[in-house]
């Protein structure tokens, strides 16, 4: 069977006679929900079609943003509805259009007199003047925003707790196949009303809003579809496979240490990882990726619940949607030092709610002002953007807009709860009873009310508000602070009271407050006074990071022990280090002094302190302190415990991947000691440091060139400190090296030793080398045929000799690993690209030839047992199977067994016609010419950082100068000369068993 015949097997699937589609009720019929719980109908078409968003007003109003043109229609059919329960039901029974001819719009937040909608390149303004229920205003208020795939456009606006406005945003999703729709990556972000405000690059972060007065800043990193915030304002973000993440640090912050290579500010806290496993029950499902099924491939609109109506565990619950799987996932927060870690809700096995229906497609969740959990509905077919599909649907774009007529609001609520739920009237409230709302335990109560009084500023507010900010209810003192911020009446006694509040949240939003009143003699002396009472971590943290704005002797001496005192958490680390440039070297030469506390215990967090100031400190390019700490590194002696020397070690060699580290010629003889430590983390670590600044013509280099010489010919020493010999040696004279290297490279010698020695050749010029490596090339292990063609790589001549090779099969395509093929594929030598290209790509008409004959085999199915080796041998480089390894270049495999084996084959086979988002191939080019390929791992205000099969390549964004992503899956085409057909079999077996 072709591919085309494996996907219409699946369309023919979709379900029995009669459904779905399924009429609103009889949907309902098909949900299971958590014991204790209820979900109820309270919209749906004709009232409702194409539900992506929503929000409830001051007087029980619900706006609805609907986007019918999803995926690719890009005419101007999108609407916000306004929907009204005129009876009191709990059914919107009203429909009328509040605005329409917007194109794909994604999120509506109520705002002054009328809403805000995310509609890119826009951030608009809607109002009805007249009143007559629908907008005759109609104004831009902020542009820029990509035209990009909606998943990724902006969206989710939402009124935060410091009275900004906070929108959801990941840049331009690279698109290549829809490329002319939405292949826009955005511009810089401007207020057309305020042409004197700077523009704002966002570089794919999320963005934040001040409209009175105009301002734009931005988030440390980005979030796909929906943002969410817990009710003391912390801020927690989502992306289609990560599916809840914690902005720990604010940019501002980072942005105080430029130099600072901080790899992540966001920290993903579920305790069961990343591409979490999930558990779909819908009947005859339908996938096209090899990461959907059973995973989380979808995940938007995470929501944590902030309402009133649910209790225990489940009032500090997360809900995420998870459309391609048809269900809802639940979480439950737990703090963790700065941050925290989120359980999986429930019982074992199964989800707070999921669907039999496949058309079933929760996109968005809202806590209303009753307490209940609003879920919207998109009640579509197919939900994947076409981009991410194979190119049969490419054809027939009519497929993804079976549904567009449908769309569905449900209320889950938990059982007893009433059906009516009580309508708010705040849009005629008093100032009083305004601020008594914000002590209300819901926040949809609490948000409401602030930004009401924002706006309307009634000065009979103040002194109400100054008493609520000294009441009983720790919410209502937290809003008090921060509208009589809003409203410009914040003094610094307020803060002052603040900082001594009995509950951490407070506390911590008056650290906040206190940040732009630290000239304050009597502010700055309150916060100083905290920093020796506090105890709480996560306050603990944030007055570390507020300290970093109070330039004094004592400040410097509260985080100095703040830090200490904090380091088995990393983030205390980057708290302290984002204070400023001189900070990572004070607090590295407190760390590496004998006796030291950091230096006493040998923990991941130790680690990774050492790393990243020494990281820091070689990012500044001080030669006198990088040589300073190398040598105390180096002062400990070859025969420590050398954990703490190669932490030091790897993140002064992170701290640059291009260019010099200046500090390393002086350190010479330091690192030419640490070359020869007993442990090989530390000799690796000091052999990289040195493989850029050579040996030099010393006494120190000669001997210990004689020394390695000298422990390369004992076949009895260890294969590493063998190996590591031949690195050091190659820091000479290679050339003259080269009979011994070559001699090296044979089946007696460990691998190891072998790609040291193919490492070594590889730095002589011209094709002898390559001709080497070729003849050797049916004798090499997996480990040294890839050194091998790395060699080939590194030189011109010998890339030539490579495609030679691969035309006449004396190297095979399939012993060439993703970032070799892509070296090819993507070289700049337009002749050297298109012999490779005719090589390496994919063909479809072998393709299905491929299939149809490995199909067979599967379809009788294999031996689990023996496809377990199958994929160790050629999966696990690349992929996690459960938590079995560490790789990550591609998705974790542990769910797909619950795929038909044929598509898994299909997919298998074919990998570029469907790539795993997340796991695509971005190509990043330096200022200085080089360029570095991975897959998008994390992003700071400062740094990007790539991934190869596990490495990181931290890359500073000073030093970009353009980024792009290719259309290549980074797992291999050509499987089938790897697999033969009866183990493909049992892989499939292995992959799927339950």
């Amino acid at each position: 069977m072709t591919r085309v015949g494996v996907l219409l097997l699946c369309l023919a699937l979709i379900g029995p006679e009669g459904g779905p589609p399924y009429d609103p009720e009889d949907a309902l019929k098909t949900f299971r929900i958590e014991p204790g719980f209820r979900i109820e109908l309270v919209a749906s078409e004709p009232e409702v079609t194409d539900p992506v968003a929503m929000d409830i007003d001051e007087d029980g109003r619900l706006f609805v943003v609907e986007m019918p043109g999803y995926p690719i229609d890009v005419s101007p059919t999108g609407r916000v509805k306004l929907l009204e329960d005129t009876d009191g039901d709990g059914r919107y029974e009203r429909s009328t259009v509040f605005a329409d001819g917007l194109v794909l719009p994604t999120g509506v937040m109520r705002w002054k007199r009328g809403i805000l909608v995310t509609a890119a390149p826009d951030f608009l303004y809607f109002e009805d003047a007249d009143g007559d229920g629908r907008a005759d205003v109609r104004t831009t208020v902020v542009t820029g925003f990509a035209v990009t795939n909606p998943q990724h456009s902006v969206n989710g606006p939402v009124y935060a707790l410091d009275n900004w406005i906070d929108v959801a945003y990941s840049g331009g999703s690279g698109a290549l196949i829809y490329a002319d729709l939405f292949g826009d990556r955005g511009t810089p972000l401007t207020f057309p009303a305020h042409p004197s405000v700077a523009p704002v690059d966002p570089r794919s972060r999320s963005v934040r809003v001040r409209l009175d007065p105009p301002a734009i800043t931005v988030r440390s990193g980005r979030t796909q579809f929906g943002t969410t915030f817990d009710a003391w304002g912390r801020y927690f973000t989502s992306s289609n496979n990560d599916h809840i993440r914690h902005e720990v640090v604010a940019a501002r912050y980072l942005e105080r240490n430029p130099s600072l290579p901080v790899t992540a500010a966001m920290h993903a806290i579920p305790d069961h990882g990343g591409a979490a496993q999930v558990f779909p029950i819908t009947d005859r499902p339908q996938y096209e990726l090899l990461t959907e099924s059973g995973e989380f491939t979808s995940a938007c609109a995470l929501t944590v619940y902030t309402g009133d109506l649910f209790e225990g565990e489940y009032a500090r619950s997360t809900f995420v949607a998870e459309p391609v799987h048809n269900l809802v996932h639940r979480d439950v927060l737990e703090p963790e030092g700065a941050t925290f870690v989120a359980r999986r809700g429930g019982e074992p096995g199964r989800e707070f709610l999921a669907s039999t229906d496949a058309w079933f497609r929760p996109v968005n969740f809202y806590v209303g002002p009753d307490g209940a959990l609003y879920l919207v509905d998109y009640y579509r077919a197919k939900i994947e953007h076409p981009e991410w599909t194979a190119s049969e649907f490419h054809k027939n774009p009519e497929a993804f807009a079976l549904g567009k007529d449908r769309g569905r609001i449900y209320r889950i609520v938990p059982e007893g709860a009433p059906r009516k739920a009580a309508r708010p009237a705040l849009g005629s409230a008093t100032p009083g009873a305004l601020v008594e709302a914000l002590a209300h335990p819901n926040l949809w109560w609490r948000r409401t009310a602030q930004r009401l009084l924002v706006d309307r500023r009634p000065p009979s507010a103040v002194p109400l508000l100054e008493q609520l900010a000294r009441g009983d209810s720790a919410p209502g003192r937290l809003h008090a602070l921060w509208t009589l911020e809003g409203m410009g009446q914040l003094d610094e006694a307020h803060v002052v009271r603040a900082l001594g509040d009995t509950e951490p949240g407070v506390r911590e939003a008056a650290l906040q407050l206190a940040e732009p009143r630290l000239g304050s003699a009597l502010v700055s002396a309150a916060v100083l006074a905290r920093a020796t009472v506090e105890r709480d971590p996560r306050v603990r943290f944030q007055l570390l990071l507020t300290l970093g704005d109070l330039d004094s002797a004592e400040s410097r001496a509260a985080q100095e022990r703040l830090l200490f005192d904090g380091l088995e958490d990393r983030w205390m680390h980057v708290a302290a280090l984002s204070a400023g440039p001189d900070r990572a070297q004070r607090y590295l030469g407190q760390a590496l002094a004998a006796g030291s506390r950091a230096r006493a215990r040998d923990t991941a967090a130790h680690r990774a302190f050492f790393a990243l100031a020494a990281s820091a400190v070689a990012a500044q390019q001080d030669a006198e302190a990088t040589r300073r700490i190398i040598q105390d590194v180096a002062a400990a002696g070859p025969d420590g415990d050398g954990w703490w020397q190669a932490a030091v070690l790897d993140g002064i060699g992170r701290s640059s991947r291009s260019g010099e580290i200046a500090g390393l010629v002086p350190a010479r003889p330091a690192l030419i000691a640490l070359a020869e430590h007993s442990r090989t983390e530390v000799r690796r670590a000091a052999l990289g440091l040195l493989e850029r600044v050579g040996l030099g013509d010393g006494g120190s280099g000669r001997l210990a060139l004689d020394r390695a010489r000298a422990l390369l010919d004992d076949a009895s020493a260890p294969a590493d400190r063998r190996a590591d010999a031949v690195t050091l040696l190659a820091l000479g004279d290679v050339a003259a090296l080269r009979p011994t290297l070559e001699a090296l490279v044979e089946p007696r010698e460990p691998e190891v030793v072998q790609v040291a020695a193919l490492k070594a050749l590889s730095r002589l010029p011209g094709e002898g080398p390559g001709t080497f490596a070729i003849a050797r090339w049916p004798q090499l292990t997996p480990g040294a045929r890839s050194a091998a063609v790395d060699l080939l790589l590194a030189d011109r001549e010998r890339q030539w000799q490579l495609v030679r090779a691969l035309e006449k099969g004396t190297i095979q395509s399939w012993g060439m690993n993703f970032w070799q093929r892509r070296a090819l594929i993507m070289h700049r030598d337009a002749e050297l690209r298109a012999a490779a290209r005719a090589l390496l790509e994919d063909r479809p008409e072998r393709r299905a030839e491929v299939v149809n004959r490995y199909a067979a085999v599967v379809e009788r199915g294999g031996d689990a047992a023996r496809g377990e080796a199958v994929f160790a041998r050629t999966c696990a480089v690349c992929h996690k199977l459960g938590g079995g390894t560490a790789a990550d270049l591609g998705p974790d495999l542990v769910s797909i067994r619950h795929r038909p084996p044929l598509s898994l084959l299909v997919d298998i086979l074919s990998p570029n016609q469907s790539i795993a988002q997340g796991y695509e191939t971005y190509i990043v080019e330096r200022t200085n010419g080089r360029t570095d390929a991975g897959t998008l791992a994390e992003q700071t205000p400062t740094t990007i950082t790539l991934r190869q099969a596990g490495q990181p390549i931290v890359i500073p964004r000073t030093e970009i100068k353009s980024i792009a992503m290719t259309p290549q899956s980074s797992m291999p085409a050509d499987l089938d000369q790897v697999i033969s057909e009866q183990e493909m079999a049992d892989l499939i077996a292995f992959l799927t068993k339950r």
